[in-house]
């Protein structure tokens, strides 16, 4: 009886595998697109908040305009960006004047866009005006990066001990360690007018090297990817507005961001991209055209505060600034604490209600100790394609599908399965095979099957490095060079911290999973899985 239930099971497993694998060549080269709802919204002379959904195939990112294209400060979003299907909340603030008015927040990637229409009443008892306004008087300064003669660093190996010191007083090049300060940041000096202000290189907390810098080529500064350019902090004086023109290399690819945006923190170089949160008026855009004069009207920025100019897709090189600066009048409130190292660690002993793992009906073994399968990457970098590479694992008469995949946008894929070594003159000693996780920001996307959901994973790991690695289960393959957020994490499938040594057994116990749902390992830290166990169950209907 029981062999019967097994040879049925693997029969309906086949027959549902090939309908998952012609399934899942749907969405490969399909073209952006993205929608909202609601479409619209009309608000009361009060305001409100409402919900959005977008659903899209892609990373998009969030602006808010008036009639003229200029920003607005009086419609605010939760979040600056995204990608794929997610949720945000628009607040219309109160309406003070007796005039309706209106704007239109667009969600775009590239040139597919969907737009939300914002229409607001007009106050029915609007406060008086205080008569003419004469116009807001500003501080504008004028910065040029491209005149030789500044005297900045022009490469990465440049030290920066001769430096000045940021504000904080933390050392200027870590005394040639790569870690021993969560900041790294220094000063630089730009004579304007016979008046010096300092300008502030600064990698991202825990970054391993400087990545922010003059142009060798006097084209402007160059700012790596999730690097920060800070802005001259002025007493009495906040910043307002920044007029900035872009001088990197132009690409016109549809799937290219070079996004630029304004951010009031030095975040840690792990944070998710859609975790940065930046200045009101400061949200990213993509500054792909080179002479473009790309402007952000600021609100909400504090005196006497180093603003920084952050660049989260890809580097690029601020040709000049433009940059105005309004005096403070008293109400601007001093921002929160920096925020915090977001390494995700495991979560509490009691995980939720039902802290109970389930347990397997289908449970899988795979061995990748024998030679690799056909179709499977097996060198230490091979051609990173977006989403992964979908590979066949035949087991009992069953293809199952793994995904081997690196963060999206990678220059190139370090996710393979390492080859068996047979025993020679020159190495004795024959190796088996096994998975390798090659590098941070690497993943390995697990079977997902028709009707049932994933419940338990158990890895072997082998030696790989002296690393040690750090391996855990999430719901997606991130868009970036960066580790995933928190939220990302199956539930259960927090970091597990690995023997670097090998020989170890780790096992993940996962609550709250779907069925017909891929889920990924992911190294946080590099490894070598020589075997993967499978437990899978049938959710109730």
């Amino acid at each position: 009886m029981k062999t019967k239930f097994y040879a049925a099971l693997t029969a309906l497993a086949a027959a549902l595998c090939l309908f998952q694998a012609c399934d899942d060549k749907k969405n490969p080269g399909e073209d952006p697109s993205i929608q909202v709802t609601p479409e619209s919204i009309e608000a009361s002379w009060e305001g409100n908040i409402t919900e959005i959904t977008v659903t899209a195939n892609c990373p998009w990112t969030l602006s808010k305009t008036d009639g003229n294209g200029t920003a607005v400060d009086w419609v605010k979003c939760d979040r600056s960006s995204g990608k794929g299907d997610q949720k945000f909340n628009v607040k219309i603030e109160q309406n003070p004047t007796g005039e309706a008015r209106s704007a239109t927040v667009t969600v775009f990637s590239g040139d597919v866009k969907a737009f939300i229409d914002v229409q607001q009443e007009a106050n029915p008892d609007p406060t008086p005006g205080p008569g003419p306004d004469p116009g807001p008087q500003y501080l504008e300064l004028s910065f040029d990066f491209t005149v030789p003669g500044l005297g900045w660093p022009t490469s990465n190996d440049d030290s920066w001990a001769t430096l000045k010191n940021c504000d904080s007083g933390c050392a200027t090049d870590n005394d040639g360690t790569a870690t021993s300060n969560s900041h790294r940041r220094a000063q630089v000096t730009y004579t304007l007018d016979g008046k010096d202000y300092d300008f502030t290189f600064a990698d991202p907390n825990g970054a391993e090297k400087h990545n922010i810098r003059l142009d060798p080529e006097n084209k402007g500064v160059y700012s790596g990817t999730l690097r920060y350019f800070g802005l001259p902090a002025i007493e009495g004086k906040k910043i307002v507005k920044i007029e900035m023109v872009q001088n990197a290399s132009t690409k016109t690819s549809a799937t290219f961001f070079r996004n630029v945006g304004v951010t009031a923190w030095v975040y840690h170089k792990d944070v998710a991209i859609t975790d940065i949160q930046y200045v009101s008026g400061g949200e990213v855009q993509n500054q792909n055209t080179n002479g473009e004069t790309y402007t952000y009207e600021l609100s909400g920025t504090y005196p006497n505060r180093v603003y920084w100019i952050n660049s989260p897709t890809n580097a690029s090189i601020i040709k000049s600034l433009k940059l105005y600066y309004a005096d403070a009048d008293g109400s601007e409130v001093a921002p929160g604490p920096e925020p915090a190292d977001p390494t995700p660690t495991p979560g509490p002993d009691d995980p939720g209600e039902d802290p109970t793992p389930v347990e397997p009906t289908l449970e899988l073994e795979f061995s990748f100790t024998g030679t690799p399968f056909e179709g499977w990457p097996t060198a230490a970098k091979y051609t990173h394609v977006d989403g992964g590479v979908e590979c066949t694992y035949p087991l009992n008469g069953t293809n199952y599908i793994f995904v081997p995949a690196d963060c999206d946008g990678a220059s190139a894929g370090q996710a393979f399965w390492m080859p068996p070594v047979e025993a020679s003159e020159e190495n004795p000693t024959a190796k088996p095979g096994y998975f390798a996780l090659n590098a941070q920001y690497r993943y390995l996307g697990l079977p997902k099957i028709e009707g049932y959901a994933l419940c338990r994973v158990i890895c072997h790991n082998v030696y790989l490095s002296t690393t040690a690695p750090k391996i855990g289960v999430t719901t997606l393959i991130n868009g970036s060079a960066a580790h995933p957020s928190n939220d990302a994490y199956v539930k259960g499938g927090e970091l597990q911290t690995w023997d670097a040594n090998g020989g170890g057994t780790y096992t993940y116990n996962l609550l709250e999973t779907a069925a017909n749902t891929r889920y990924y390992l992911y190294a946080y830290a590099k490894a070598g899985i020589d075997t993967i166990k499978l437990g899978y169950y049938q959710p109730k209907q």
